[in-house]
């Protein structure tokens, strides 16, 4: 019995073991690990088609991209289809404007996650079009000790990423314009050219602004319209208008430093240059900040992000005047 016993434990211990019988050359071999292969990565164009990305992809063909999108170690911001509905028939079916915008969504080299986690702030690339995307990240505290990050590019949010063999696909909400971030597509040239802005413009020519210094970039405007101004009790905006300290405090009062994209803002306290914090509120029913609502989104410009609210916030001045007003 006992040999019979001892027969069995070596025929346990033997199953439980590594070894395995190579047949060829007729020896055991210890410590053998199956290697996983994970299934080879699609290309890039592939990748868009699997994923249903159908418009992007007739696109790119349309616009003679197709051998870009075959390129090494490509970066694609990829608008999911429903995107495009935004885009006008005419710039759809102009070539050279097409071609234009769809570059604009292509990095010639590749954008890793793990590099875009690392961003503290903002980070500008380059694209094929020529000019340069911002990306930015907002880390929120969720449930747990982790952070939740929602990365934006020109404040469109990135939905996914999908990695290719010859690069990476970011999926985006929405269609990028060319246009944002050209060194001219300033914070005083966006107030300029919207009629919305003449007033608010008007206060930052009588402070003799005429462009914004570097030094206080990059920061979120939130920009009162003509009407919000219109609303301010009798004699007010002449009182505002008559003192540039009065203007300067104003402007402080509307100006966070930070880039806050939309998809950044969250409940909470908000510091501006003014050195005070405004209330801001995020609810299903839109976004407030103090007495203002926010009434249109993520205007991109060179130096930060424009907010159009309806309502002049009013002065909120707790530190002395920042700086910024007197350099800008």
């Amino acid at each position: 019995m006992e040999f019979i016993a001892v027969i069995i434990f070596f025929a346990i211990q033997f199953a439980a073991s590594d070894f395995v019988y190579d047949p060829i050359d007729d020896e055991y071999y210890s410590e053998y690990r199956p290697v996983y292969s994970p299934p080879p990565l699609g290309d890039i164009t592939s990748v868009l088609r699997q994923n249903g990305l159908t418009t992007v992809l007739d696109l790119m063909s349309k616009a003679s991209l197709s051998r870009t999108l075959a390129g090494p170690e490509l970066t694609v911001w990829a608008p999911i289809n429903e995107a495009f509905a935004a885009v006008d028939s005419k710039t759809i079916n102009d070539a050279g404007l097409l071609k234009d915008i769809l570059n604009y969504h292509l990095v010639s080299f590749k954008n890793d996650p793990k590099e875009i986690s690392s961003i503290q702030n903002d980070l500008t690339v380059p694209t094929v079009q020529g000019e340069v995307v911002r990306i930015n990240i907002y880390r929120r505290k969720g449930v747990s000790f982790a952070f939740k990050e929602t990365v934006t590019v020109n404040g469109a949010r990135v939905l996914k990423t999908i990695r290719a063999s010859n690069g990476i696909v970011y999926v985006i909400d929405t269609v990028l314009n060319p246009k944002d971030l050209e060194p001219k597509n300033t914070q005083m040239q966006v107030l300029r050219s919207n009629k919305e802005f003449s007033i608010i413009y008007k206060m930052f020519e009588d402070l003799g602004i005429t462009q914004i210094s570097d030094k206080y970039r990059p920061k979120t405007f939130f920009a009162p319209t003509n009407a919000a101004f219109e609303k301010l009790p009798p004699g007010v905006l002449d009182s505002l208008l008559a003192s540039q300290e009065e203007i300067g405090k104003l402007i402080n009062t509307h100006t966070a430093s930070g880039i806050y994209y939309s998809h950044g803002l969250v409940s909470g306290p908000i510091p501006v240059f003014s050195g005070s914090n405004l209330d801001l509120v995020v609810s299903p029913s839109g976004v407030t900040i103090e007495n203002a609502k926010i009434i249109g989104f993520d205007l991109t410009e060179t130096e930060g992000v424009i907010h159009v609210i309806d309502a002049v916030i009013p002065n909120k001045e707790e530190a002395p005047l920042c700086p910024a007003v007197k350099k800008y």
